[in-house]
């Protein structure tokens, strides 16, 4: 999944006029944030650095020449160096060195933290909702306030949460068909009051 898909411009204002089609139904204020990483995985780095040092320690030691200790010293931390960087470097290989529980975390706690940071707390209904997804991840997380009945949409909501977290690793195409079938159910839980202001901003988050 290319990350360049999700935050060009094209997409950003896509989103954007999701977010207004959404909006303009419902009183409910949906914000929509992307972020590149949720968490660090140093450790996944650090096995990559530890493997190559390990291969390089076992290539001094069956080298069939005599070779001087200070090159296996040099050698040893060396390769720890290119093993982690590697590892930083090739998000492909470090997403499958970390479980798939440890990445659920890292987003959900993401989540929440940009809930609360963004001030989708603050409307006066209670009635913000974040689509938020981490594109190394390729998860995605729905944040909704108090005033989102989800409990009383039921399966309804279930289902276009979950379609929003299963398009977050199709791509950014599916992301915007999904994030657009909230609307009607939006409209329904909380409809558009005839005084209604936007409370916050429509334009896509980067984080």
């Amino acid at each position: 999944m290319s990350n360049a898909a999700w935050l060009n411009d094209r997409f950003r204002e896509r989103v954007r006029d999701c977010i207004r089609e959404i909006e303009s139904g419902t009183g409910a204020e949906v914000v929509a944030t992307v972020c590149v990483r949720s968490g660090h995985y140093r450790h996944a780095d650090y096995l990559v650095g530890v493997l190559f040092s390990l291969g390089a320690l076992l290539f001094y030691l069956l080298y069939p020449e005599p070779l001087f200790d200070d090159i296996a010293v040099v050698l040893v931390v060396a390769s720890f160096v290119v093993g982690a960087l590697f590892s930083y470097a090739w998000s492909g290989l470090r997403r499958l060195l970390v479980s798939g529980k440890v990445l659920d975390e890292a987003v959900h706690k993401s989540a929440l933290a940009s809930f609360v940071e963004q001030g989708i707390t603050n409307t006066r209904g209670r009635t913000g909702v974040l689509v938020y997804v981490s594109l190394f991840e390729k998860r995605a997380r729905v944040v909704a306030d108090s005033g989102i009945p989800v409990e009383r949409l039921g399966d309804r909501w279930t289902a276009a949460v979950r379609e929003i977290e299963v398009s977050s690793r199709k791509g950014a195409d599916a992301f915007a068909v999904a994030l657009l079938a909230l609307g009607p159910i939006l409209a329904e839980a909380v409809p558009r009051a005839a005084d209604d202001v936007n409370e916050l901003p429509d334009e896509m988050v980067k984080a």
